[in-house]
C-alpha cells in the first residue's frame, strides 16, 4: 500500500491500458497499465540541468541528519510537549481506497487525514483524490484508525473544496475518535520555528511523529502558501503550530518539487533534490486552511469550480505598462474570451487589461506570474453566481467597469459518462466542453472519446488500430452522436449476421479525419 500518494505526469496515454484524462499518480499509473511508468517528479538518478532526483531513503542516516541539523529524536521530544503530540495524533487517521478501472486494473492508495467532526468527516489533500480519475474509480474506501490491530471503518467521497486542494470523505459508522481541535490560531512569520505532528507509514506501524523547521518562505499566490528551511516537517496533512507559542498555524501538504541541497562527500560538491513521501516542506498557514476546516461538508456535494470563461491571460508585463502610461504596478492581460461564458456575456474582450475587482487593486506585486495567481485567487474565493465589477482599459483609453457574474466551470474529461464495450475491450466516454474547445472542433460536435483499450485487444489491433484520444463520429458510417447512441450502434455491429470487423470514422488528435478498422475475430 502507498502511504501518501502524490500525483505525478505520465509521458503519455497509450494502448496499454493508461486513461485519456492525464496524470495521475505514478504508482498507480503502473498498476492501471501494467507498464510500469515512472512518476515525472522522480528520476531515478538521472542527471537533469545538473540536478540529480534521488529518494532521500537512499541518502545515509549521517548525510540527513547533518543537513537537518538534528542531533536525535530526542531533541525533538525535548521541543514539543508529549501530551499535545498524543492528542493530536489521535485525530489523525489513514484514508485507503482502491483505485480499479474497467479491465479490473487496480492499485491499492491511502493517504493521512484530519477527523473534522463528530459525523466523522474527514479531510486529506486532493492529491490522493485525482481530477483526472474517474469517480467510477473509486472502491472499497475505508477510513483506517491507526491503534491496535488497525480497525476500519467503511467510507464515502462527498467531494474537494472549490479550489480543488482539499477533498473530504464521511465515515459510515461512528469512528469514535476526537475532532482536530485547533484552539488559538496565529498567522507564521519569516523565520519563525515551527513544528508538524503527523503518523509514520504503516511499514513504522503509523506511529505518532514530530517534525521541526523555521519558515523561509511566504508566498501569496492562489493562496498564501509557507516553505520551510528543509523538509522538516511531517507528511501532508498534518497539523502545523508555532513552536513559540503552541498555536495552530496550518497545515502540510506534499511537496511534489522536493528540496535541492549541496551535498559534499569526499571533497566533491554535489546539488542534489532531495524527496520525502513522508515529510515535506510546505503547508498552508492558517489563512489559506480556515475555509476547508470551518466548512466541512456533510453530504455528497458536487463540485463547482468558480470560473469567468477565459483562458491563456498573463500578468501585467512592464513593457505594457510603459506603452499604455499605465501607473498601478499590477493587472492582468485578458487572454481568450471563450464564447457564451460568463465573461463573454458581460462584454469582456481579449486584451482587456483588469486593473482593480470591486474597485480595488487585486495584487501589488511587480511580478506578472505572481499579479496572474492573485487574480486567480480573487476568483476561486467566490461562490458561483457571485457579480464581481472589473475596472478596465481597453485599446489603452478606454477606462470600463465591467460587471461579471461569476459561473462554474464544465466537467473535465474524466467526470463524463464512460461506456464500456468488453468484446472489443474498448472504454470511451462522452465528450466535454474543453475536448471541444482545445481542439477547436464545434461547439455542437457530436461523437465519443477513446479514453481506454485493453491491452491486446481487438480496439487496438491490426493496421488502423483505434487510439486513446480518438472521437469516434461514426460506427459502419452511421453517425454516433453520444455514449448511448455508441453502445446501441456498437451493439448492433458485432452481432449482426456473418459481421467480421466493424468500420470506424474518427477525429485524431490533429483534426484529421482518418478510418479505423476493427476485426471482430
Amino acid at each position: 500500500m502507498k502511504f501518501g500518494m502524490k500525483a505525478a505526469g505520465l509521458a503519455a496515454a497509450t494502448a496499454s491500458g493508461i486513461p485519456d484524462c492525464g496524470p495521475v499518480s505514478g504508482a498507480m499509473a503502473e498498476d492501471l497499465s501494467g507498464r510500469g511508468c515512472l512518476p515525472a517528479a522522480e528520476g531515478r538518478g538521472k542527471m537533469a540541468s545538473g540536478v540529480t532526483a534521488i529518494s532521500r531513503a537512499r541518502l545515509c542516516a549521517a548525510v540527513v541528519a547533518v543537513a537537518m541539523g538534528l542531533a536525535s529524536a530526542n531533541l525533538l521530544r525535548a521541543a514539543v510537549p508529549a501530551k499535545q503530540v498524543q492528542a493530536v495524533a489521535r485525530s489523525l487517521v489513514v484514508v485507503t481506497y482502491t483505485a480499479e478501472n474497467e479491465f479490473k486494473k487496480s492499485s491499492k492508495l491511502s493517504a493521512q487525514g484530519i477527523v473534522l467532526n463528530s459525523s466523522g468527516v474527514v479531510m486529506v489533500t486532493a492529491d490522493l483524490f485525482p481530477l483526472n480519475l474517474p469517480l467510477q474509480y473509486f472502491h472499497h474506501l475505508r477510513i483506517c484508525i491507526p491503534t491496535g490491530r488497525m480497525p476500519s471503518v467503511a467510507a464515502k467521497y462527498l467531494g474537494r473544496s472549490p479550489d480543488g486542494v482539499m477533498c473530504y470523505v464521511k465515515a459510515l459508522k461512528p469512528l469514535d475518535l476526537p475532532p482536530l481541535k485547533i484552539g488559538k490560531t496565529t498567522e507564521v512569520r519569516l523565520g519563525e520555528k515551527v513544528y508538524s505532528i503527523g503518523r509514520l507509514a504503516k511499514s513504522l506501524a503509523y506511529e505518532p511523529y514530530v517534525g521541526i523547521d523555521h519558515v523561509k518562505i511566504l508566498s501569496l499566490q492562489q493562496r498564501w502558501i509557507a516553505a520551510t528551511e528543509f523538509l522538516g516537517l511531517t507528511n501532508a496533512t498534518s497539523p502545523v503550530y508555532a513552536m513559540r507559542t503552541g498555536a495552530f498555524a496550518g497545515i502540510t501538504i506534499p511537496d511534489d518539487g522536493g528540496h535541492l541541497v549541496e551535498l559534499n562527500i569526499l571533497g566533491h560538491a554535489a546539488p542534489v533534490t532531495i524527496s520525502d513521501p513522508i515529510q515535506t516542506g510546505i503547508f498552508l498557514p492558517w489563512d489559506s486552511v480556515k475555509s476547508y476546516l470551518r466548512q466541512a461538508p456533510l453530504h455528497r456535494m458536487p463540485w463547482q469550480a468558480p470560473w469567468i470563461g477565459t483562458m491563456d491571460s498573463t500578468g501585467l508585463k512592464k513593457a505594457v505598462r510603459k506603452l499604455y502610461h499605465i501607473k498601478q504596478m499590477s493587472g492582468v492581460m485578458i487572454g481568450r474570451v471563450i464564447p457564451g461564458m460568463a465573461a463573454a456575456k458581460a462584454g469582456l474582450k481579449s486584451q482587456d487589461i483588469v486593473l482593480t475587482i470591486n474597485g480595488k487593486p487585486f495584487s501589488h506585486s511587480p511580478l506578472p506570474t505572481y499579479m496572474l495567481k492573485a487574480f486567480e485567487r480573487k476568483l476561486f474565493a467566490c461562490k458561483p453566481g457571485t457579480i464581481l465589477h472589473f475596472g478596465v482599459l481597453r485599446d489603452g483609453t478606454k477606462h470600463l467597469t465591467i460587471a461579471v457574474k461569476v459561473g462554474v466551470q464544465p466537467l473535465r474529461g474524466a467526470r463524463m459518462p464512460r461506456y464500456l464495450n468488453r468484446k472489443l475491450g474498448l472504454v470511451v466516454r462522452d465528450l466535454s466542453f474543453f475536448d471541444r474547445y482545445n481542439r477547436k472542433l464545434s461547439p455542437h460536435q457530436k461523437g465519443v472519446l477513446v479514453s481506454l483499450i485493453r491491452t491486446g485487444a481487438p480496439a487496438g489491433l491490426g493496421q488502423t488500430p483505434l487510439q486513446p484520444g480518438y472521437i469516434i463520429t461514426r460506427i459502419n458510417n452511421k453517425l454516433v452522436a453520444n455514449g448511448t447512441a455508441f453502445t446501441k450502434l456498437l451493439h448492433a455491429a458485432v452481432h449482426a449476421r456473418h459481421a467480421r470487423s466493424v468500420v470506424f470514422e474518427v477525429l485524431n488528435a490533429n483534426g484529421d479525419t482518418a478510418v479505423c478498422h476493427v476485426r471482430l475475430h
